[in-house]
């Protein structure tokens, strides 16, 4: 059984930010690493300082005896150009360089080579006799392009430099000042330049790189004297046949393994997420034979400290890991047995980017080419239950197969859990008339139609009749006929049909190219690299309070990636219409919200205005959807007075976050200030003077738009106030009427 795999995050101008930094710490990061080499000696306080506060430890890798490009951006070096190398630091082109330490090319001679960034470059020094003018001539060998500051490997019998610079000596005072005791030393020969650091700094964890040839001759010497090993495959690379690189490492990891000591592995393992948000096969295929090799930690570079996405990097490493823990968790024998024992090629419980769907599984009982004979019976539904059987087919709504029998509502009724004590707070159910129940029998299939066209089928298992009243106030709280979900829970039918069903077809929508199932949900998102998903229940077009809740969302779930989700199904009078909600949103993703963090997609669905209950029921179908956090808002789902406002809060505090599986984003009252000119929430501004407080609501809003007025700006950005007003202007309908 495998350790804990650990994972170092290099930090550079891509994730030293607050927020990066909290995510990377929130996704399993084991070490900020700093690399000297990319700091200069009046930057390493500062960045150290900026690390402190995130409780992960620092790991220092020092400069060592290595020699540096000057230059800050990429260059591109031709076959047969002539290259002078400056003693001082110059402007950077194909014909000038300088290297770091300044003054290092003093030791340099004729015939020497010269490699460039791991043999991307290389040079042949030719004319060392003009020193004295303050550079060397060399000849390109081989051409290319390099990057800002990178590696440089020199091959003569004559150069050396001494374990570690200045900088390394400055960083070892800081560390002492910082508490810092964790190192990587660059560029390790021989044990007695670990035993000299040591001196340096009795405390220090010493983890030598492996980077050299001479280094690899003497690696169990080195290794011995080590905390632990990481093997740096880029610099290696450059001075050991490339070839060889794989076997090197597996005899290092083998040997580590022996000592019983940790054993990194650095350069080249997700490069490619640098700047794509997927790595290649050949890099998820190293990174898990790396580990199972022996790795007991992977560090990342470029990756995290200059690319493009560096905590989905370590979204997508995490998940790697992850499959060789569950293969392997609490298994004995090797590690294919371990393979088959777990099932894990067709298992729906392997590890995965995203929260589980709801109840482990996502259903899927949609059959869109059913090719045995439809039902001869049938039950006509109406529009509600027709949407309850598209998102039963789609899972949006799993565990659920179908409507619940007798057992499963009297336990949702009684508890918000099903029968197998899975979350679960609202009956999905179907009922009919005693008219109709005379011509069914339990066990055989029935066409579920909606204006005489057939949807679903339902593979009746049972009918059974429930006491309305009694079940009424326990799903409602309440027996007033005035409750909109009493009302309609009241007026259903005296049988209830219990059993799975089958989805045949989608009810046809112009906005059903907005719909997402929870299947493509996942898979954007996935796609997108993310782990954490924060989503959005509205029935609005998207103002400033919302924009306000949604990227705080964001923010405080340590988020990825922020999903909208509007229903569009039945409206009452004087709601926006879907089209201008979809359109509203639309224009804000395009305009002003963070580009690859937002996606919207519309949900067609119902109120069932169960207050606290219908909270709850919304966090759980957007799981199914992918989302890890969901915004409760103040008085979510309310209905009228009958619920208190902070109802919605608290029914999640009645589960464990284990069983939820999903973790709710509390808000309460959020208004505009004048004294701040922003947005506040006010548990977090208690003392605001009320009369400095602005709201507007959603009909006086309406009544502004309905007169052809604008809203204030603080209340609805003016682009999208003004688009619905040209809606209007037009004559197009914004409202239900």
């Amino acid at each position: 059984m495998i350790n804990k795999i650990k994972i170092i995050c290099t930090i550079g101008p891509s994730s030293f930010k607050e927020d990066i930094l909290l995510k990377l710490k929130d996704r399993g990061a084991d070490f900020f690493r700093i690399n000297l080499s990319h700091t200069e000696d009046e930057e390493i306080e500062e960045k150290i300082r900026g690390l402190l506060g995130y409780d992960v430890p620092i790991i220092l890798d020092t400069e060592g005896s290595q020699v540096r490009t000057g230059n800050t951006s990429e260059i591109d070096f031709f076959e047969g150009g002539v290259v002078k190398i400056h003693a001082k630091k110059v402007v950077c082109d194909s014909f000038n360089l300088f290297f770091k330490p300044l003054g290092i090319i003093s030791k340099l001679k004729d015939g020497d080579l010269i490699s460039l960034e791991f043999n991307s470059v290389l040079l042949r020094v030719f004319d060392d006799s003009k020193l004295n003018n303050g550079f060397i001539e060399c000849k390109v060998v081989i051409g290319g392009r390099i990057g800002g500051k990178k590696a440089v490997q020199i091959e003569s019998p004559t150069f050396n430099l001494p374990p570690f610079s200045k900088k390394d000596h400055l960083a070892v005072n800081l560390a002492k000042k910082y508490g810092i005791k964790h190192f990587t030393l660059s560029f390790m020969e021989s044990p007695e330049s670990i035993l000299k650091f040591k001196q340096l700094y009795p405390e220090a964890v010493i983890y030598s790189k492996i980077e050299s040839k001479k280094g690899l001759e003497n690696f169990m010497e080195i290794a011995k004297v080590s905390n632990g090993i990481l093997i740096d495959r880029g610099d290696l690379g450059s001075q050991v046949q490339l070839e060889k690189i794989p076997f090197i490492q597996k005899f290092i990891l083998k040997k580590m393994r022996d000592l019983g000591k940790d054993a990194f592995v650095a350069t080249n393992t997700l490069e490619q997420m640098a700047f794509s948000l997927k790595p290649n096969k050949a890099e998820v295929n190293d990174i898990i034979n790396t580990i199972l090799d022996g790795a007991t930690g992977i560090a990342l570079t470029k990756e995290t400290a200059v690319g493009k996405y560096p905590v989905e990097t370590v979204n997508m490493l995490s998940n790697l890991i992850s499959q060789i823990e569950f293969i392997q968790k609490g298994k004995s024998g090797s590690f294919l047995e371990s393979l088959e024992n777990t099932n894990y090629i067709y298992s729906h419980e392997t590890p995965e980017l995203l929260v589980k769907p709801h109840g482990g599984k996502l259903i899927d009982r949609y059959v869109s080419n059913y090719t045995e004979d439809l039902p001869k019976k049938s039950v006509e539904i109406d529009e509600e239950t027709l949407m309850d059987i598209e998102q039963i087919g789609v899972g949006a709504f799993s565990p659920l197969e179908g409507f619940l029998g007798k057992e499963d509502f009297r336990s949702v009724a009684d508890k918000c859990r099903l029968t197998s004590e899975v979350i679960w707070p609202l009956p999905i159910v179907l009922t009919i008339g005693e008219d109709k129940r005379k011509e069914l029998s339990e066990g055989e299939n029935v066409l579920l139609t909606y204006g005489g066209e057939g949807y679903g089928i339902l593979h009746l298992s049972e009918f059974y009749k429930v006491d309305k009243n009694e079940e009424v106030q326990k799903i409602f709280g309440t027996l007033s006929i005035e409750h909109p979900g009493v009302k309609r829970f009241m007026g259903l039918g005296d049988y209830f049909l219990g059993g799975k069903i089958t989805l045949l077809k989608r009810k046809p929508s112009k906005y059903k190219i907005h719909e997402l199932t929870p299947k493509q949900t996942r898979r954007i998102f996935s796609e997108r690299g993310w782990s954490k998903v924060v989503g959005f229940h509205t029935r609005n077009v998207i103002h400033k309070s919302h924009e306000f809740i949604q990227l705080e969302g964001l923010k405080r779930g340590l988020c990825d990636g922020l999903f909208v989700h509007p229903i569009i199904g039945k409206k009452k009078s004087g709601d926006f219409e879907s089209e201008i909600i979809i359109e509203s949103y639309e224009k804000m993703m395009e305009e002003f919200y963070p580009k690859s963090k937002v996606l919207m997609g519309t949900f067609a669905n119902y109120s069932r205005y169960a207050g606290p209950r219908e909270a709850l029921f919304t966090a759980i179908v957007r799981k199914n959807f992918g989302c890890s956090h969901f915004i409760i808002g103040r008085d979510h789902t309310g209905v009228g007075d009958f619920y208190s406002k902070n109802a919605s809060h608290e029914i999640f505090d009645k589960f464990t976050k284990e069983e939820l599986g999903i973790e709710p984003i509390k808000f309460g009252e959020v208004f505009y200030s004048e004294l701040e000119e922003r947005y506040i929430h006010d548990l977090d501004f208690i003392d605001h003077p009320d009369e400095n407080k602005l709201h507007l609501s959603g009909t006086q809003a309406r009544e502004l738009f309905q007169k052809g007025k604008e809203p204030p700006e603080w209340f609805m950005r003016p682009e999208i106030s003004r688009f619905i007003l040209d809606k209007i202007k037009n004559g197009e309908r914004v409202f239900v009427e």
